[in-house]
């Protein structure tokens, strides 16, 4: 493999420049040498995560508030004695001091643990040290049940892997007005998950919240006695890619989104002017492919985005039925290869080291054939 040939390069010419060239100081060959394995695992470490690190949304609900109100601490005078080495004693004082620590406040949620908060979630109300003062004032701002929404990493090799998923016949360069995916956490525990115009916005995101909640509620883990797990394990996403847009719009957003993440159910669709829909098309990583074909039969069938929670409570039973979110350890075999850019820097770095190592070399071993006074073999320097 081409990268790892940058690596024995440095092995290679540095024991070659060692003993054909210079005085043998084979503690500096051992230097360059680990230094070439450091650069080398760093860069491959790098374009790894770079490859296959992924964002998953967990749904859940504020379980518990916590405040806990301002106080000051007294911290006594400290007094150091210290005696130098004529016998002589000296003490030194610092004064005590009062040492004031804010008030906190923090929720949990099912899906995330424990968050500090700062503010509401509206943004509107900021917390300090005369508000809140009670966890009853804090659950005001963070009521108990509230849905909630979190982002966690995991590796995912499919990213890796351009030919398990893509759509050949689609380029997703070629519609630029697909949306970025949805993973900003706006207020601390909300992240929109429709993207995209449709009547009564705000119920249609609080209500897709709910449903998100409900498919993630926390059960029984039959694999783990006594341990909970989430029972769907599915991120439920909606995106209305506008009016009049081609059907193969909907590919390309699968390409762009790389298949969704390994929770996800994505449902994209294009309604008219009119709020007609013209198509739909679902994607995910779900076990059951026959599942998406019915989602796209519902949203076809009801065809009217003027009743949109109708048609959200419709697709959460069918993904509530049918739903079985793939094993990513599935895909454990997927060989993650260096990329191109990783694969320059490698050689770049490595190329450079040994430049670097001539050139040192070069130098000592000059210096000490001048201190030595010696010439043989190395009469060329």
């Amino acid at each position: 493999m081409i990268y790892w040939s940058a690596l024995f390069l440095v092995l290679l010419v540095g024991f070659s420049l060692e003993y054909f060239v210079f005085t043998r100081n084979w503690l500096r060959l051992l230097i360059v040498s680990v230094l070439s394995i450091v650069i080398f695992a760093i860069i491959v470490g790098i374009d790894y995560f770079a490859q296959t690190a992924a964002i998953e949304i967990r749904s859940g609900s504020v379980t518990a508030v916590d405040h806990e109100e301002e106080w000051d601490e007294w911290h006594p005078e400290v007094c150091t004695t210290t005696t130098d080495d004529k016998g002589r004693t000296s003490t030194s004082c610092t004064p005590g001091y009062w040492e004031h620590h804010d008030a906190t406040n923090r929720i949990k949620t099912s899906d995330d643990g424990w968050i500090t908060v700062r503010k509401s979630m509206d943004g509107k109300v900021k917390f300090n040290d005369s508000y809140p003062n009670t966890d009853s004032e804090l659950a005001y701002f963070y009521p108990i049940g509230t849905t909630s929404a979190s982002r966690h990493t995991y590796t995912n090799k499919v990213k890796a892997s351009y030919s398990i998923f893509k759509n050949k016949e689609v380029n997703p360069d070629d519609y630029p007005y697909l949306p970025s995916y949805p993973n900003t956490v706006e207020g601390y525990i909300k992240i929109p998950r429709f993207i995209g115009d449709v009547p009564n916005k705000v119920q249609v995101l609080d209500r897709l919240d709910e449903l998100n909640t409900r498919l993630n509620k926390m059960v029984p883990n039959p694999e783990k006695p006594g341990k909970l797990k989430s029972w769907k394990e599915v991120n439920l996403i909606f995106v209305n890619l506008g009016a009049d847009v081609p059907y193969e719009a909907g590919l390309a957003l699968q390409d762009s989104w790389e298949n969704g993440n390994k929770n996800d159910f994505v449902v994209s669709f294009s309604a008219d002017s009119s709020g007609r829909i013209a198509w739909a098309y679902a994607f995910s990583w779900s076990e059951v492919d026959i599942l998406k074909l019915e989602v796209q039969d519902l949203l076809m069938n009801n065809g009217d985005t003027a009743d949109f929670l109708t048609i959200i409570d419709g697709v959460g039973n069918l993904v509530e039925e049918k739903f079985e979110r793939k094993q990513f350890a599935d895909f454990n075999y997927i060989q993650v290869q260096p990329s191109n850019l990783a694969i320059g820097f490698i050689w770049f770095l490595e190329v450079t080291l040994v430049v670097g190592y001539f050139i040192n070399g070069l130098y000592s071993t000059r210096e000490e054939l001048r201190r030595k006074g010696s010439k043989s073999r190395y009469s060329w320097i």
